[in-house]
């Protein structure tokens, strides 16, 4: 399951970067540096609170499926231009998010952490990527601004824990996180949910 959600959290954010860059007006370096930082950055955050070498130094696949996933940007964008607008980024986003909410959750449990440390190592690999991203980019971080997202995360991170805990087994609770935390983000999405904000 770890390698399974791992997989699709690279090749989703390493599109939805890809996709920003695209947006972004970059050439075709930025785009991959851009499609990189998004699928690695959140993993090498989780590596270092669990204070290990990041997997993407020892393992040449995480760059391998991220490479794909910027590939995959860059051929659709002749294809259709459905994948380039924000709906297409957004909902790329929302399946790395999830994938990566799960990932995360997953090296808390090997680790043998509590709530708290399932659902901030999850939250840290799902988010930690695209605030780079975003940064990046010029832009203020996803996670600042737009619809519910680090709750959805939260959520998902929590569902995946209350089911292990209650001995579900770790598919269950693997794929109930993953939903959970997809069907409220692209939710959020499609009503615009937001927290409250203050004006100044």
């Amino acid at each position: 399951m770890l390698e399974a959600s791992n997989i699709l959290g690279l090749l989703a954010f390493s599109f939805s970067g890809a996709v920003k860059g695209i947006n972004r007006g970059l050439d075709i370096f930025g785009i991959t540096v851009l499609g990189l930082a998004t699928a690695l950055g959140g993993g090498v955050i989780r590596d270092f609170m669990v204070t290990r070498t990041p997997i993407m130094l020892t393992d040449p696949s995480y760059i391998g499926f991220s490479l794909i996933g910027v590939l995959l940007a860059l051929l659709t964008r002749r294809w259709s231009n459905i994948i380039i607008t924000d709906w297409g980024f957004l909902f790329s986003d929302a399946i790395g998010l999830s994938a990566f909410t799960v990932s995360g959750a997953l090296v808390a449990q090997q680790y043998q952490l509590g709530i708290i440390g399932v659902i901030v190592l999850g939250l840290s690999t799902a988010v930690g990527g695209g605030v780079v991203r975003d940064i990046l980019a010029g832009e203020v971080p996803l996670i600042l601004h737009r619809e519910v997202y680090a709750s959805c995360s939260i959520l998902g991170g929590f569902i995946f824990w209350l089911i292990s805990s209650l001995d579900g087994g770790r598919t269950l609770a693997s794929t109930a996180g993953m939903l959970t935390t997809l069907l409220l983000r692209v939710l959020a999405i499609k009503r615009q949910w937001n927290l409250p904000r203050f004006i100044p």
